[in-house]
């Protein structure tokens, strides 16, 4: 069904060849955007998601683009403005996770994690802030964790990547306004990594107080009213089943 108020706008979505990305971004094709695609390694998994862009009837391309490189995240934003002239909604979901020790941690690894999780949306913001702030100005949507909150100790570098969102968020909300509203929406757990087994899913279903894992429609459901809700900016709203009022 689509969404008047979304009705043509352009939203770029990073990560969207796959998982919840995908789901995004189908999500707001359904809803009559049309959607540039990033990705950066998953190119058959991209042109599959532009593919099934395009037969909703609405315009999508690829673009592909290593987020922790400044020079083409500019290239990719300029090469957006050159393809659909616009630029409405930007949804910053691109991000690596897997587990960290501590004692097998180093600056390399640390990097990393916030290279790929926090400099990539930093940057993707920077650049696309003048596109977002021409029309009827635009939205960013950032894709946090609730581990922000309540850290897992195998899991530091990640951790502390998602805080930065949060920092991040809170202080472009500041510094865009009022041309373009900033929110992040804190996951908890949705979509197991692949390669965690069903000990693992149990585990996280009784870690929160409803006592079961996250619906990728209900991160659609928040990353909607994110972008269409006029008067909210700045907010981090937790989708994470009450996890965050809990202990680990």
């Amino acid at each position: 069904m689509i969404n008047m108020e979304l009705k043509n706008k352009v939203a770029l979505v990073t990560g969207a060849a796959k998982r919840l990305g995908r789901t995004i971004a189908l999500a707001l094709g359904e809803h009559g955007c049309h959607v540039a695609v990033h990705y950066h390694k998953s190119e058959r998994e991209a042109m599959e998601t532009v593919a099934a862009l395009q037969a909703m009837g609405v315009r999508a391309s690829p673009f592909r683009a290593d987020l922790t490189r400044e020079e083409q995240v500019k290239a990719m934003i300029f090469s957006i403005s050159q393809t659909f002239g616009r630029l409405d909604i930007l949804v910053n979901n691109a991000a690596i996770f897997s587990r960290t020790p501590f004692e097998q941690l180093d600056a390399t690894l640390w990097r990393e994690f916030m290279d790929a999780n926090l400099t990539s949306a930093f940057l993707c913001s920077r650049y696309a802030a003048d596109l977002l702030r021409e029309n009827d100005g635009g939205v960013i949507v950032n894709i946090g964790d609730t581990a922000a909150f309540n850290f897992w100790t195998g899991f530091l570098p990640y951790c502390v990547s998602k805080a930065g969102i949060i920092a991040l968020t809170l202080g472009l909300a500041k510094i865009l306004a009022p041309k373009v509203r900033v929110n992040c929406v804190a996951l908890g757990t949705i979509l197991p990594p692949e390669d965690y087994g069903e000990e693992w899913e149990q585990e996280m279903k009784a870690k929160n107080l409803m006592q079961r894992l996250g619906k990728p429609e209900e991160v659609v459901q928040t990353v909607l009213f994110c972008i269409t809700c006029d008067y909210l900016t700045g907010a981090v709203i937790p989708l994470d089943g009450g996890r965050h009022l809990l202990k680990n």
